[in-house]
C-alpha cells in the first residue's frame, strides 16, 4: 500500500467495517459506501468515521468508485453492480476482504469451503490444531474476519478460515496451504447464473495451489470428485465406503492414510456430533489436520470434546416423547437432506424463508422413508408447496409460528420435529439465528 492510495471499502457489514477500521490505523486514505440509511447502523459508523473515513450511506456513487485506486468489496455485494463494472471497465483494482487481508499477513493457511459444514469443519479443525499446542486463529466467514484479528494484534501460527464462495470469487492470488472442499450442491443460485458458476466459485479454493499444497476432497461429492483432477496440489479423500479414500468409516472408527504421517484411527465412541453428515466433518478435519502435522492424540481429543454450534441439528428439548431440533443455519437443499439423513425416526419437518431458487426435488427420498408431514412457511412457501405436495404430506402456512404449531399438533412421542428451512432467513427474520432462536423459544415454551 503505496502512500496517498485511496481505497474504498464497498459495504459496512462486520467484514467491511474491519478493513475500514485496519486501513485507516495504517494511515491509508479510506472512504465507504453502503446502500443502507445511516439509521439502520445504530451509531456504529461512528468509530471509523472519527478515525478519518470519508462516508457515503444511502447510495452509491460512480464518481466514488471510479476515483478510488483500490475497492475492497465485502463478500455480500454482487460484483454485477453498475458502479463496480465502470471501475473494473477502467482498470482499477476490485478484491475482496480475504484476498486484502491474505496479502497482509504470512502463516500457514488451512481454507474450508463448501455449501455444508463449513463452519463445523473449521472450528473442529481449529479444535485439533490447539490440542496439539497450537495456536490457531480460528475466523474468517465465521466469527472474526480476518482483517479484524489483523487489527486487534494478536498472534497465532496458523490460520485456519471459513471461506464462501463470494469471499473466493473476489480472492485472485488467495492460496491456502491445506484447502478443503466438503461438498458441492445446489445453493445461491440467486446470486449465480448457474450451478456450474457456483461450482467454478467452489473450486477455485485449489486453482492457485502448488505440488507443495495439500487438497482434501470428498470421494463421496461427485462434484468434487471429478473436478480434482484439475487440481495441482496433493489431493486426500475422505469417504463412507470408498475403501481406498485416505479416511474412511469403519464402524465405530475412521480410519485416516495420510501419505508420510503414517495411518491411525480416530474412535467415534464419545463424539457429540451427531449424524452422518458430521462422520464426513470429522473425517475432512481430521485429514487436513494431520496434513498440518498434529498427532493422532490431539485429533481425538479433539473429536471427543468438541460440542458443535447453535443452529446446526442442535438438539433442544423433548417434549411429552417428542424431540425438537433447531437446524436453522440449513439454508440450502443440500443441508436439509443430510440433516434428514442423520434421523431414524419420523421427523415433521418445517420448510421456508426466502427462496434461494434452488431444486427442492432431493428432499423427496429422504422424506419418503422418514417424513411424518412437511409443514412450509414463508415467501418460498408457495413454491416448495407446489414442488412437494402431492409427493409428500405437506401444508403451507404464511409463518414459521403458525407451521411450528401445527407440526406440534401432529407429532406423536418418539417423534422429531425439526427447523431445517432450506432458505434464507430475511423475509421474517434479522438472521438465520434469530429465526432458530424464535423456533427455540417457541419449543421451550410448550407446557
Amino acid at each position: 500500500m503505496q502512500s496517498g492510495e485511496k481505497t474504498l471499502v464497498v459495504g459496512l457489514g462486520k467484514s467491511g467495517m474491519a478493513v475500514c477500521a485496519l486501513l485507516l490505523s495504517r494511515g491509508a486514505a479510506v472512504a465507504a459506501t453502503d446502500l443502507r440509511a445511516r439509521s439502520e447502523f445504530n451509531g456504529a459508523l461512528n468509530d471509523i468515521e472519527d478515525a478519518g473515513c470519508s462516508l457515503r450511506v444511502g447510495s452509491h456513487r460512480i464518481e466514488d468508485f471510479v476515483n478510488a485506486d483500490r475497492i475492497v468489496v465485502s463478500p455480500g455485494i454482487p460484483l454485477d453492480i453498475e458502479p463496480l463494472r465502470e471501475a473494473r471497465s477502467r482498470g482499477i483494482a476490485i478484491m475482496g476482504e480475504l484476498e486484502w487481508s491474505w496479502r497482509q499477513v504470512s502463516l500457514p493457511v488451512i481454507a474450508v469451503t463448501g455449501t455444508n459444514g463449513k463452519t463445523t469443519t473449521t472450528a473442529l479443525i481449529g479444535e485439533m490444531l490447539k490440542q496439539a499446542g497450537r495456536k490457531p486463529f480460528v475466523g474468517g466467514n465465521i466469527g472474526t474476519p480476518l482483517s479484524q484479528w489483523i487489527f486487534s494484534g494478536e498472534q497465532a501460527d496458523t490460520l485456519v478460515l471459513e471461506v464462501s464462495s463470494f469471499q473466493l470469487d473476489t480472492a485472485d492470488t488467495f492460496r491456502p496451504d491445506i484447502g478443503v472442499l466438503l461438498n458441492v450442491t445446489e445453493d445461491h443460485l440467486d446470486r449465480y447464473e448457474n450451478f456450474k458458476a457456483y461450482t467454478d466459485s467452489k473450486m477455485s479454493l485449489f486453482r492457485r495451489q502448488n505440488c507443495e499444497n495439500f487438497a482434501v476432497i470428498s470421494a463421496d461429492d461427485p462434484i468434487g470428485k471429478n473436478r480434482s483432477r484439475q487440481i495441482p496440489g496433493k489431493v486426500l479423500y475422505f469417504s463412507h465406503s470408498d475403501p481406498v479414500s485416505n479416511a474412511r468409516v469403519d464402524g465405530p472408527v475412521i480410519k485416516v492414510e495420510v501419505p508420510g504421517t503414517g495411518n491411525f484411527e480416530i474412535s467415534l465412541e464419545k463424539t457429540r456430533l451427531p449424524g452422518l453428515h458430521n462422520r464426513e466433518n470429522i473425517m475432512a478435519a481430521s485429514l487436513a489436520a494431520a496434513c498440518a502435522g498434529v498427532r493422532a492424540e490431539a485429533i481425538q481429543a479433539a473429536v471427543d470434546g468438541f460440542d458443535g454450534f447453535a443452529h446446526r441439528v442442535q438438539w433442544v428439548r423433548n417434549w411429552k416423547g417428542i424431540d425438537f431440533y433447531d437446524d436453522s443455519k440449513a439454508t440450502n437443499v443440500g443441508a436439509v437432506v443430510k440433516a434428514l439423513e442423520g434421523f431414524d425416526r419420523p421427523v415433521l419437518l418445517l420448510l421456508g424463508g426466502r427462496d434461494k431458487l434452488g431444486a427442492y426435488e432431493p428432499l423427496l427420498a429422504p422424506l419418503a422413508s422418514r417424513g411424518k408431514g412437511v409443514f412450509v412457511f414463508g415467501e418460498a412457501g408457495p413454491r416448495i408447496y407446489a414442488e412437494l405436495s402431492g409427493k409428500v404430506p405437506a401444508a403451507l402456512y404464511p409463518d414459521l409460528g403458525s407451521a411450528f404449531r401445527a407440526a406440534v399438533s401432529g407429532a406423536s412421542p418418539g417423534d422429531v420435529v425439526l427447523l431445517s428451512p432450506a432458505c434464507a432467513s430475511f423475509d421474517q427474520y434479522q438472521s438465520y439465528a434469530h429465526r432458530g432462536d424464535h423456533f427455540k423459544k417457541m419449543a421451550t415454551e410448550l407446557v
